[in-house]
């Protein structure tokens, strides 16, 4: 059996996840987004306010969702490996080409996502003339895959989310699933 080297316990591990409600905690404050270049990345986006005619399920919120996250993908270099829309939160797992493509895809994404389904600017008032609140609820979460079993469980969590978002329960979303698996065998 291999020895561990004592000075890679002198190394403390490096946290893989950030934002969504972590931020609530000091600890999730603390330091900043891990990027990974050569592993893949899970990505949450979250809006308490996408319901009803704003929710992106809708028709007409699911292609505009669509589009925008398949434009800016391209513009900036970042592989979309999969994507369910829930309809208030999108699970996407990307993959980025280089570390700054990062922060302008998300920028453009979130932005035009909120536009596209309020339709408003950044910058317009509301009927009342007070400023628009925040449409996303918290910083995008975004968490490492970093071995092969992560990345396994990020493909069926991601396929899990898609089936919920068509309208399934969770526990029907799981037997269905696993039909799935079943019939169509191993990835």
């Amino acid at each position: 059996m291999a020895k561990r080297s004592p000075q890679l316990a002198l190394i403390a591990k490096q946290k893989s996840s950030y934002g969504g409600e972590l931020m609530k905690t000091r600890a999730g404050r603390v330091g900043g987004r891990p990027l990974a270049v050569r592993q893949t990345m899970h990505l949450v986006l979250r809006s308490s306010q996408a319901k009803g005619a704003w929710s992106f399920r809708t028709s007409r919120n699911a292609w505009h969702v669509h589009s925008i996250v398949t434009r800016f993908a391209n513009n900036y270099g970042v592989r979309v490996l999969a994507m369910a829309n829930v309809g208030n939160h999108l699970h996407l797992h990307i993959k980025l080409s280089n570390r700054f493509s990062y922060v302008k895809f998300i920028r453009a994404v979130t932005g035009a996502i909120a536009q596209a389904v309020t339709g408003r600017t950044r910058w317009a008032k509301k009927s009342d003339g007070k400023r628009a609140t925040k449409f996303w609820d918290y910083r995008p979460y975004t968490r490492i895959v970093e071995s092969f079993r992560a990345l396994l469980n990020i493909r069926d969590y991601v396929r899990l989310n898609e089936l919920e978002g068509f309208g399934y329960k969770r526990h029907e979303a799981r037997d269905l699933f696993d039909v799935e698996k079943h019939l169509l065998g191993p990835p």
